[in-house]
Formats: C-alpha cells, sequence, structure tokens
C-alpha cells in the first residue's frame, strides 16, 4: 500500500466505536382524549382524585336530620267542630330547613349539616294537626282542600323556630301566631299568641328539636282550648 492510500484509509475509517444503545422503553399509553383535551389532563386528574371519598386523608360529612315528636293517634270525635287548617307561614329567616341558632339579637346562623326532615311550614302544620286531632275536641282536622264547609279555618305563623346559644346554657325557642277565621274570611274570631324560650338539658340539636317539641305540645293544648270556647 502506498503512503497515499494509507492516509486515505486512516481518514475514512474511525479510530473507535460508541457501543449500541439499549432500546428504549416503551412509553406509557395515554387517555383515549380528544387532542385539544390532553393539556388539561393532570387537572382532570387532581379533580378525580379529589371527588374521591377520602381525598388527602380526609371523611365524608355526615349530615343530620331532626324531626318534631307528638302525638300519635287521633282522638277525633263526632260531636266536635270541623276544623281546616292552612299551611303556616314563616317568618323571614325560617324558611329553610337548615337549623337556625341565635347568637345575638341581631343575628341569626344556620348549621351546614344539621336540618329539620322538611321545610319548617309543612312541618310545624303537620305537627299542630296531630296535636289538635289528639286533644279529643274537635269532630275534623284537616289540612288544605281535604275539608269541605268547614266550621273554622286556622291560619298561623312562624316567627322564631330556633336554637339561643349562651355562655352557659343551650335554649329552644318557638314562637308562633294563630288567627281563627269563621264565616265571612275578614271575620276574625280568635287570635293568639306565644314566645317561649325554654333551656335545654343538653347541649345539642337534638335535644334542640326534643325541647321545642315539647313547647309545640303544651301551647298545641291550649290552642285547642282556646279554638273551641270561640266556636261555642
Amino acid at each position: 500500500m502506498s503512503p497515499r492510500d494509507y492516509r486515505r484509509c486512516r481518514r475514512s475509517s474511525p479510530a473507535w466505536s460508541l457501543p449500541p444503545l439499549p432500546p428504549l422503553p416503551p412509553l406509557p399509553l395515554l387517555p383515549l382524549l380528544p387532542l385539544p383535551l390532553l393539556p388539561l389532563l393532570p387537572l382532570l386528574l387532581l379533580l378525580l382524585l379529589c371527588a374521591l371519598p377520602g381525598c388527602f386523608g380526609g371523611n365524608a360529612v355526615q349530615e343530620h336530620f331532626y324531626s318534631l315528636s307528638g302525638p300519635r293517634t287521633p282522638l277525633e270525635k263526632g260531636q266536635g267542630p270541623r276544623l281546616l287548617v292552612a299551611d303556616f307561614t314563616p317568618a323571614a329567616g325560617y324558611d329553610t330547613a337548615k337549623l337556625a341558632y341565635r347568637v345575638s339579637d341581631n343575628e341569626l346562623r344556620y348549621y351546614a349539616y344539621r336540618q329539620w326532615v322538611s321545610d319548617p311550614p309543612r312541618m310545624v302544620t303537620e305537627m299542630v294537626i296531630r296535636h289538635l286531632r289528639a286533644s279529643g275536641r274537635f269532630s275534623q282536622v284537616s289540612r288544605g282542600d281535604k275539608l269541605r264547609d268547614p266550621d273554622a279555618v286556622l291560619e298561623g305563623t312562624i316567627d322564631a323556630l330556633e336554637e339561643v346559644d349562651t355562655e352557659d346554657s343551650w335554649k329552644a325557642r318557638l314562637a308562633m301566631t294563630f288567627t281563627l277565621r269563621r264565616g265571612d274570611p275578614e271575620k276574625t274570631a280568635m287570635r293568639h299568641a306565644f314566645d317561649v324560650i325554654m333551656p335545654c338539658a343538653k347541649r345539642n340539636p337534638e335535644e334542640v328539636a326534643r325541647t321545642i317539641s315539647s313547647i309545640l305540645s303544651r301551647e298545641s293544648e291550649r290552642l285547642a282550648r282556646l279554638i273551641t270556647n270561640a266556636l261555642h
């Protein structure tokens, strides 16, 4: 080999070569999402994780529902008046099923996860009807349009239905106003109002519901007497 050929061979042949690279691992398969949504994939995964129960170690929030207690067996008799009860009207602040608690004369708050089993107007109306039926002073007590030609119509407003918090105790408050109309819708046969605050035996919302039930039971007995006296 001539010196010229030797120099040409040295320029065309590398002095060393790189070892072969190992094969790359397969890429993970991306979710089958439309291309416009691929940039939002991390955000979608984060939202999905937060929607799962116990996300980041937290627990699912438990809701609590409370009801009023009262008589179950009606004692209607055949000789008493027939009474129609109109759905009661709530005052401002008491038209929600959330339990209300008062912290001052001018501030009313609501529990986030504690509420009545139904809205207060319906719940209290149904419970007053049960108490009036159980009094044994009426031949029939109904609501809505279930009673034709009643002897009188009872209307009512819920002025307060709340827990009252103080530093040393919890109290329950129930305030209502009743109007009895007979014959002419503009004629008032009776008007009765009460505003009762009673201390609770324990500091919890269940005891508040139990105490309000006691107030309503006592006041319904008085209401039954006042109605029958006004209709005689």
